[in-house]
């Protein structure tokens, strides 16, 4: 209910409406006023056609007298000759009281409407004479009347035709605007799946259903991805809580008098405290990015050093499998240099995580098209061909059991992901089950890139 003072609101659909029959009363108005004017005009110069040739002869008449005789002899006309007092000379009207001082005069004698045109006649010597032309205009009359009643009439309808019509075509124009207020005001989280129909629609309001649809599309495609992130970090987070109290419980009960349980103990919840936080910042910096306050501390660096430096981190770590490095001398770069590392650790750690011990896991950059190419290439078990448009959704998992066994939270290969697009850069990935898999991370090579949020992979 409208609040008491708001001023009332008219609907689109009837201002439009208003203003359309508005424009046509306007229009068609004019036009049959102009086509009355145009009829009475036709009619009166139909008139005048008739006495033309008797006006002629009055006209170039020398003298009254050949006025006057002009006047007698006009038997089917109807003239009256007056002189300069109204004195009449001649007539071959049947009626010579009704004379008019006027231009253009009516009058009504015996059941019949007379016009009468009068005209002013200068004759050589000074003298002016006036002569009066009667029409019978009751037909003239009949037939504008006729015309006026039928212009009216057909005014009339085509004013309700229109006013019906139009209504009913903008009523219908805008039925989808009625339709997206009534579907806007009640979408909720609940239903999300509320759709406008655009099956009777084909204009510009066709375009606007199917905008309004195709961003219904992406809310609910985004609000069910929110929903299953929280789902999934709760899960995450479950587990690891899970242990902790099962440890607390099992300390509180017999880790007073078991040194070797209160080891045990203390062991287990401090390394599950370690994977919570691990996986709460993972979390953090995955929700700063969606806030956009994701900080990069931008600077340039050698690229070829940062590689040669993961090369030998890796190679540290003594996992036994064998470390290959083709990587290409003098290649900086303007980014965060610390997330760059991250990004390509977290690539590398996949790579060792999934490769057999006698596998061989190769490092490579070098420059391409104003790119550098960074290569993590492994031999081990690779991606499934079905798996692989989604590797990088959070928390996604190509096998599950496998990926909670060794620790992962299924976060690592988003992360990188968003580093390398917060620099403008892209990932390609090549892989085959039983073969390995190859990541190319594709980094501008420019002073200071523009940052972009491409979601350009391949």
């Amino acid at each position: 209910m409208a609040q008491t003072g708001e001023k009332p609101r008219n609907s689109l659909a009837s201002k439009i409406s208003s203003s359309y029959n508005r424009m046509f009363i306007l229009c068609m108005s004019a036009g049959l006023f102009l086509m009355i004017i145009a009829f009475a005009f036709m009619n009166c110069a139909e008139l005048v056609r008739g006495a033309k040739p008797w006006l002629d002869r009055i006209r170039k008449s020398g003298n009254i007298a050949e006025m006057v005789s002009a006047v007698n002899d006009a038997r089917e006309q109807h003239f009256i000759l007056l002189d300069e007092e109204d004195n009449i000379l001649a007539s071959s009207f049947y009626r010579n009281d009704t004379v008019s001082h006027f231009p253009v005069a009516f009058h009504r004698q015996d059941g019949i409407t007379w016009m009468s045109l009068s005209e002013r006649v200068d004759l050589p010597g000074g003298q002016r004479v006036r002569v009066l032309v009667f029409f019978n205009a009751s037909t003239f009359l009949t037939k504008l009347a006729v015309t006026a009643i039928l212009a009216v009439l057909i005014f009339s309808v085509s004013l309700v035709a229109v006013w019906f019509r139009g209504r009913m075509v903008t009523r219908k124009t805008f039925g989808v605007i009625d339709q997206l207020i009534s579907t806007a005001n009640s979408i909720s989280s609940q239903n999300l799946n509320v759709r406008l129909n655009v099956s009777d629609t084909s204009d510009e309001l066709h375009e606007m259903a199917l905008t309004f649809n195709r961003m219904m599309d992406r809310l609910e495609k985004a609000y069910e991805k929110q929903n299953q992130f929280v789902s999934d970090a709760s899960h995450e987070l479950r587990t690891p809580i899970s242990v902790i109290q099962g440890y607390a419980r099992m300390l509180e009960r017999w880790g007073k008098d078991d040194k070797d349980i209160l080891q045990e103990g203390i062991s287990a919840i401090n390394k599950e405290a370690v994977n919570m936080q691990e996986l709460v910042e993972k979390l953090l910096f995955i929700a700063r990015n969606d806030r956009d306050t994701l900080l990069l501390v931008r600077e340039r660096f050698s690229l070829s050093d940062m590689m040669e430096e993961l090369v030998k981190e890796t190679r540290m770590l003594n996992t036994g499998h064998a470390i290959k490095s083709e990587i290409s001398p003098d290649i900086a770069m303007y980014g965060d240099h610390a997330r760059i590392k991250q990004a390509l650790r977290i690539f590398t750690d996949n790579a060792l995580k999934y490769t057999p011990v006698d596998g061989v896991v190769t490092f490579g950059l070098y420059a391409e098209n104003g790119y550098a190419v960074a290569v993590v290439e492994d031999t081990g078990i690779g991606i499934p061909e079905k798996d692989l448009p989604r590797i990088f959704d959070r928390f996604y998992r190509v096998d599950t059991a496998r990926d909670r066994h060794s620790g992962g939270h299924g976060l690592g290969l988003s992360i990188a992901r968003i580093i390398i697009l917060r620099h403008g850069g892209r990932i390609k990935i090549a892989s085959r089950e039983g073969e390995g898999t190859r990541f190319s991370v594709y980094l501008p090579l420019g002073d200071e890139p523009e940052e972009r949020r491409s979601s350009e992979e391949g």
